[in-house]
């Protein structure tokens, strides 16, 4: 069974989806901040957002590196590449 059908698998792809509608809501908060001329509330709530799509960006959606035996699998994947 591949890792998507597991309830593990079930679970991070839920928290994918509800990361990905907050950032939805990131964006609709920096739009609606900027309408009404709330400029604090616009820099405060940009600011916030720059930081979750960083934070996002940088963790990645690559949940391999709990799997055990992942420097076996590493090491055969670079196999011809230069280090």
């Amino acid at each position: 069974m591949t890792e998507s059908g597991t309830a593990r698998g079930l679970i991070v792809r839920l928290v994918q989806f509800f990361l990905a509608f907050d950032g939805v809501l990131h964006v609709l908060e920096v739009f609606s901040a900027w309408y009404e001329k709330a400029y604090t509330t616009f820099v405060l709530t940009a600011f916030h957002a720059l930081i979750f799509f960083l934070a996002i960006y940088f963790i990645g959606h690559d949940h391999t590196h709990h799997k055990h035996g992942h420097e076996e699998s590493e090491q055969e994947e670079n196999v011809g590449w230069p280090i």
